[in-house]
């Protein structure tokens, strides 16, 4: 017969333990000292079932039958009741009513939520890089952080970091570009590179889907025409020297203005390929976009500049190395940070640190000196009969050339501005 209320209460201590059973393997267990407790035993497929329910009256019959019954049922699934039921909240829901479908489908949307919790969202990493490294290293912070909370933070603050993909960065990428101009997108693109990075390192996310995203990519397509008018050069260099960071990678930035040579040109150098006494950087040809190898002629302040690089590189073999391995050559896409960092500083918009190339392609032919000339420097393809002639030919008028851009670029940064600034060191 199924027990009553009235037995359940009423079951007395004997000094021995007993059971009381209610039917289908659910007993009333009765300790030697009078505790109480609902316990589970019934054989299904030649396999015992044991459980402990929980202590009566905490528990009472009708609560203990409904959690009989889910362990029944659980049975016939092959399942244990401790798979379910060691779940708090799994009995709460059975003992408020629930069906094991009902509580089974509670129980992962509850699984689903604290795992989702526990991640780290792209906004919890965004302002964990902010705090280590923005913070510590830039002397404006928070201006130099605001694209990421304008153009990032919205889209991808609540985010978790592995749910954040590839086609979602590039999606994002391309609307920051359709809205806020090519700058602006690629950017976003470096401080998704860079808060990803951190991620990584902490791991909070194992990999880095902004570095599938090639800043190629997000530029348009059409040849960039962008280049910097005299009081932007002013700007630019005097808020280069005056921002935070490592200053090789200001003296970097200000050599790729001086040469007019490509990003990748000078961060993969070697300290071989220069002859600084003779005023000489040669560019192997396997290093260059055209294939051939390439003679620069270094103005007295580009030598200046070169020296003071050598001696932050530490002896390495490298021009600029990489800060963590002086061993290897630094990645071109390093200086990003202190090229948009300056931008910012100097109120500049839609400028890439290539635009350097046509900054002085446009000011040298303004000054009168010979698209020729121009050309070879910049290792462009020279159309018609002039293109026959050797870098060598043009030794005298290069040099010449680009001593005058340098004492130029002296001149625009050092006028009596505002903003004021030197590559030199003050001492």
């Amino acid at each position: 017969m199924p027990l009553t209320d009235l037995q359940c209460s009423k079951a007395k201590a004997t000094g021995k333990e007993y059971t009381k059973p209610d039917g289908d393997g659910l007993h009333l267990l009765v300790r030697a000292k009078g505790t109480k407790s609902w316990l589970c035993d019934f054989v299904r497929s030649g396999k015992r079932i044991k459980y402990n329910y929980g202590q009566y009256p905490a528990i009472s019959l009708e609560q203990a039958r409904r959690l009989h019954a889910i362990a029944r049922q659980l049975a016939e699934q092959g399942r244990t009741p401790a798979e379910l039921l060691d779940n708090e909240i799994a009995t709460a829901l059975i003992l408020s009513g629930k069906s094991l479908i009902e509580t089974e489908a509670e129980v992962q949307t509850h699984l689903n939520d604290k795992h989702k919790a526990a991640r780290t969202t792209f906004g919890q990493a965004a302002e964990r890089f902010k705090t280590d490294w923005v913070d510590r290293n830039w002397k404006h912070p928070d201006k130099g952080y605001s694209p990421v909370r304008k153009n990032l933070l919205p889209a991808l603050g609540e985010m978790a970091l592995d749910d954040i993909d590839t086609p979602t960065l590039r999606e994002l990428l391309h609307s920051i570009r359709e809205h806020r101009g090519e700058q602006a997108a690629l950017h976003a693109r470096g401080w998704c590179v860079r808060i990803f990075d951190f991620a990584v390192e902490h791991e909070w996310c194992t990999i880095n889907p902004a570095k599938n995203i090639k800043p190629e990519r997000i530029g348009t397509k059409g040849k960039r025409t962008r280049w910097l008018q005299t009081q932007e050069i002013r700007r630019y260099l005097a808020c280069l020297y005056q921002t935070d960071g490592y200053r090789g990678y200001k003296l970097a930035l200000h050599l790729l203005l001086m040469l007019a040579t490509r990003k990748s040109e000078l961060c993969g150098a070697a300290w071989s390929e220069f002859d600084l006494d003779a005023g000489e950087w040669i560019i192997p040809d396997g290093r260059m976009k055209t294939g051939k190898e390439h003679r620069v002629y270094l103005p007295t302040q580009a030598i200046e500049m070169l020296r003071e690089l050598h001696r932050l590189s530490g002896g390495s073999e490298w021009v600029m190395p990489m800060p963590t391995n002086p061993k290897r050559a630094m990645n071109g896409n390093n200086l990003d940070g202190t090229h948009h960092a300056a931008l910012i500083a100097a109120g500049i918009d839609d400028y890439v640190i290539h635009d350097h190339r046509h900054t002085a392609s446009t000011h040298l032919r303004e000054q009168g000196h010979s698209p020729e000339v121009v050309e070879t420097a910049l290792s462009h393809a020279i159309p018609g009969m002039a293109g026959t002639y050797s870098h060598a030919e043009y030794k005298t008028q290069r040099l010449a050339m680009m001593q005058s851009w340098a004492d130029f670029l002296d001149t625009t940064m050092n006028e009596k501005v505002v903003l004021s600034a030197t590559f030199r060191k003050v001492a």
